[in-house]
């Protein structure tokens, strides 16, 4: 699970979990956590063909997105080996969190990418503490793609925190049942972060909340400027200068007309992608085609071009990034979506 804390920010709700309403998700992963361990969970799982061993046992836990920090839960339900185990993993936690901040470093103008690790991770995390930082972290900021597929789909891919990702096997669902499941979810959650910002990023003063430093916060269900004023709606100035006001595209790895299939089940959830609040492609696992859902019917895609960047370093890459010269809107868009190649 994921939730962030940081310090004299009324917006820090932003920087939750979507799909929990603004909230961390920690509870959810005690209690998926708990139904797991569960032993008549597991007699009818086991009922249905899927065995997990007596030794495997799940804990929760979550990883504060502005602090990159990680904290478990439960962990005295552990037997003696797998906490153990969870003592040995910890360092390839904190090797993840280290190379997480790394790479978010790449967008604060105040840390130096070419600083040892470990401090850039202590930059971070002071961030997310100070009373006088009004961009402890940047949230979904430049949020653009959801892509739904098999891990090795990107596997390689450099996409710059732009992405929701969410894991599905089209081979393991050949009809499409399972997709509804798994699809039926994010135009709500990802499309409505998505909208969020964008509206917010189009006209910050009026479908935004305008620059954080004059709010004040008003009986603790918005924030108005200075003393008086009307409540402001949307997200601050220092949560989405660095967006891109596009609309999310999402891409789907099966065939279109299974998924063709599976959006009109639902009309709510079709009314989505009728309407291009969310844009929706195809990818063939088969072929490799791209097919482009417009005007209630897949069509061919044709990409722009086939040569993508590579690296082989990815530290050198992120220390080689350049600062943005400027965040007005009319710039908007012009960084592209910075897809590259990751050799090694």
């Amino acid at each position: 699970s994921h939730g962030s804390s940081s310090a004299n920010n009324p917006h820090h709700g932003a920087h939750d979990c979507g799909a929990c309403s603004g909230r961390p998700g920690a509870t959810n992963a005690r209690v998926f956590a708990y139904m797991a361990n569960h032993a008549e969970v597991r007699k009818i799982m086991m009922e249905r063909g899927l065995l997990i061993p007596a030794t495997t046992q799940f804990i929760g836990g979550m990883h504060d997105t502005a602090s990159d920090l990680m904290d478990f839960f439960d962990l005295d339900i552990l037997s003696e080996s797998n906490l153990k185990s969870h003592e040995q993993n910890w360092h390839s936690f904190e090797q993840a969190l280290d190379l997480n901040a790394k790479e978010r470093s790449r967008r604060f103008a105040s840390i130096d990418t070419s600083d040892d690790i470990k401090k850039i991770r202590r930059s971070i995390e002071a961030r997310s503490v100070s009373l006088f930082e009004p961009r402890p972290e940047l949230g979904h900021g430049t949020n653009a793609l959801c892509i739904v597929g098999r891990r090795q789909l990107t596997k390689g891919l450099f996409l710059d925190r732009r992405a929701f990702m969410n894991s599905y096997d089209y081979s393991n669902d050949p009809d499409g049942k399972l997709l509804l499941g798994v699809i039926k979810p994010l135009p709500i959650v990802c499309g409505g972060i998505n909208l969020e910002y964008y509206f917010s990023r189009v006209d910050n003063q009026k479908f935004g909340a305008g620059t954080k430093l004059p709010h004040n916060v008003m009986g603790l269900i918005g924030v108005s400027n200075s003393s008086d004023g009307d409540l402001r709606p949307g997200l601050p100035l220092q949560m989405i200068e660095v967006h891109d006001p596009i609309r999310l595209l999402m891409i789907v790895e099966h065939d279109y007309n299974v998924i063709l299939k599976v959006i009109q089940s639902v009309p709510d959830l079709y009314e989505w992608f009728k309407n291009e609040w969310v844009h929706l492609v195809s990818v063939n696992p088969e072929t490799g085609d791209f097919h482009y859902f417009r005007n209630e019917a897949f069509l061919p895609y044709v990409t722009i071009g086939d040569k993508i960047p590579s690296f082989d370093n990815m530290h050198e890459f992120i220390e080689a990034a350049k600062e943005m010269e400027t965040n007005h809107i009319i710039h908007a868009t012009q960084e592209n979506l910075p897809v590259h190649i990751i050799k090694n």
